[in-house]
C-alpha cells in the first residue's frame, strides 16, 4: 500500500475495479485448465514444465507457459524446483475420480451460465432468464439437454456435500430424529447429515426421476437403512407428515414470495409439535447491500429462473410467521461452503 509522501493519505486508484473486471478471466482460466485435463495429468506425478505440458496437450509452448503461470497465480498450481504441481486445493477438488471432485460444478457454470451472464443487461432490462427461453418451454432444461441436466445434478451433489457437512456441525440435531429433506435432490444433504448424526433418519422428497438418482447415491453410500426417498410435487401435493425437522436447502430462492409461503405452510403441516424448519441459503443481508455471495446468487436467479431471487433472513421470517412458525434462530455456518452463507431455523408453535 503506497501513501502520499506529503499528506500520508493512501490515494484512490481503480485497482479494485480492475480486480472485479478480471473476474471472468480468472473463471475461464479455471474452466479451461479443467477441460484440458491439466489437474488430472499432474496428479500423482513429479510435475510438469511448459514444454512438457505443451507436448502432452498438443499445443504450442507459448500458451502452455501462459496457462501454467496463470494457474499458479490463482493458487491452482505450485511451482517447485522449476516444475508445476497441483496445489492442495487442485489435488483435492479438481482431479477426476477423487471423492470430493468439484469439477462438475465448475463445468456446469462455464457451459450453462457463462453465456447467460454475458447477457446480464438483457436479463435485467427484460426481467427474464437468459440461459433458456420461457416462451419456448416451461422448464429450465429444454428437450435434448439431458447431458446438461445430468451435469447439473452431479454439480449440485458435489456442492451440497460440503454445505451439508457445515450444516451438520452448525446445528444441534440432538432434539430431532426424523428429517424431511424437501427438494432434497440427489441425496447429498440427507446422506451427510445422517452420517454425522447416527441417531437421525431422513427422507429425500423430490420429483420421481430425482428420487431415482437419490436412491442410487443412498445405496452407494450404504445408507439405505436410514435414508429413503419419497416422490412428489410440493406445489401439487401435501408433504408427508410425522417429521420433527424439515430441511429446505437452496430451494426457496427458485420461487417468488407467494410460492414460498405455500411451501412453508406445507412444511408447517408436515411437522410434529415442537418441530422446526431449517432454511439453508446464500442470504442477502437485511440492509440490502451484500454480501457478495448472496447478491451474485440472487442475480443468477434472474439469469436462470422466471420468479426466483435470493432473500434476506428478515424476509423469510415474515413469511414464516404467516405460515405459523415462531421463534427464529439465525446461525452462521462453521465451515465455508460453496453455496449457503447461513441458516435460519424456525420453530413450530
Amino acid at each position: 500500500m503506497i501513501r502520499d509522501s506529503h499528506t500520508g493519505v493512501v490515494p484512490l486508484t481503480p485497482a479494485p475495479l480492475m480486480e472485479i473486471a478480471n473476474g471472468f478471466r480468472m473463471a475461464k482460466v479455471l474452466s479451461v485448465a479443467l477441460e484440458m485435463g491439466l489437474f488430472d495429468t499432474l496428479s500423482g506425478t513429479t510435475g510438469t514444465t511448459p514444454d512438457e505440458f505443451a507436448a502432452d496437450a498438443g499445443i504450442s509452448p507459448r500458451p502452455a507457459k501462459m496457462l501454467l503461470i496463470a494457474c499458479a497465480s490463482l493458487g491452482l498450481l505450485d511451482k517447485r524446483d522449476g516444475r508445476y504441481h497441483n496445489s492442495r486445493h487442485a489435488e483435492e477438488f479438481l482431479v477426476s475420480g477423487k471423492p470430493y471432485f468439484f469439477g462438475d460444478l465448475i463445468r456446469f457454470v462455464d457451459r450453462r451460465e457463462y453465456d447467460g451472464w454475458g447477457r446480464l443487461e438483457e436479463a435485467i432490462r427484460r426481467n427474464r432468464p437468459t440461459t433458456w427461453d420461457p416462451d419456448a418451454a416451461d422448464t429450465v432444461f429444454l428437450p435434448g439437454d439431458e447431458q446438461m441436466l445430468m451435469m447439473f445434478w452431479r454439480a449440485l451433489f458435489s456442492a451440497a456435500t460440503f454445505t451439508a457437512r457445515s450444516v451438520a456441525l452448525s446445528v444441534d440435531f440432538r432434539p430431532y430424529k426424523r428429517l424431511l429433506d424437501v427438494g432434497g435432490g440427489s441425496g447429498a444433504f440427507s446422506i451427510q447429515l445422517c452420517r454425522i448424526h447416527p441417531h437421525l433418519t431422513a427422507t429425500v422428497y423430490d420429483q420421481p426421476f430425482v428420487c431415482e438418482m437419490a436412491d442410487k447415491n443412498i445405496a452407494e453410500a450404504d445408507m439405505t437403512s436410514r435414508v429413503t426417498s419419497f416422490a412428489g410435487d410440493f406445489f401439487e401435493e401435501d408433504l408427508p407428515t410425522g417429521y420433527d425437522v424439515v430441511l429446505l436447502s437452496d430451494i426457496l430462492h427458485d420461487w417468488n414470495p407467494e410460492q414460498n409461503l405455500t411451501i412453508l405452510r406445507k412444511c408447517h403441516a408436515a411437522l410434529a409439535r415442537d418441530g422446526a424448519v431449517i432454511i439453508s441459503e446464500a442470504f442477502v443481508n437485511d440492509e440490502g447491500d451484500g454480501p457478495v455471495g448472496g447478491a451474485m446468487a440472487s442475480l443468477n436467479m434472474l439469469v436462470e429462473t422466471t420468479e426466483g431471487a435470493n432473500y434476506s433472513q428478515r424476509e423469510y421470517e415474515d413469511l414464516l410467521r404467516q405460515a405459523g412458525f415462531a421463534r427464529f434462530d439465525r446461525i452462521g455456518l462453521i465451515l465455508d461452503t460453496a453455496g449457503s452463507n447461513g441458516l435460519l431455523v424456525a420453530h413450530k408453535r
